[in-house]
């Protein structure tokens, strides 16, 4: 199965766990015209419906991962601050509630890397219903 990660106007294919490697030691340089290194990322099959949505700010050193099918978040950290993140050049950035920012970008790394190695939400990451 081919996944794909959609961020800001582009979109990449996302074969194995040593692409999703590549694709956020490049992506955690990018510096989005907020000023910051925050971005929001889908990931999923392509056609397909179980999506993952990933907000990272390298920045803050934080991330907030959703599980869109059901709507359940990552959790490993306690509340902290909201980050901002782009999800599009086209629109001003989104405030991510501190509440939702709860696992670190290392964890949020290798949750990316597990989806797609499985096909399943990561079992990886405690996850809290919406």
């Amino acid at each position: 199965m081919t996944y794909r990660v959609s961020y800001d106007m582009d979109e990449e294919a996302l074969p194995d766990a040593e692409a999703v490697s590549a694709f956020f030691d490049k992506r955690a340089h990018r510096i989005a015209p907020h000023g910051r290194r925050a971005n929001a990322y889908w990931i999923g099959p392509a056609g397909g419906e179980d999506i993952m949505r990933v907000d990272m700010d390298y920045d803050a050193g934080r991330a907030a991962l959703r599980w869109l099918p059901d709507n359940s978040h990552g959790v490993e950290l306690e509340p902290g601050a909201p980050i901002v993140v782009l999800e599009s050049s086209d629109h001003p950035p989104v405030t991510i509630p501190g509440t939702l920012a709860r696992v670190s970008i290392d964890l949020a790394h290798a949750a990316v890397a597990a989806y797609i190695q499985t096909g399943q939400r990561p079992s990886t990451v405690v996850w809290a219903a919406g």
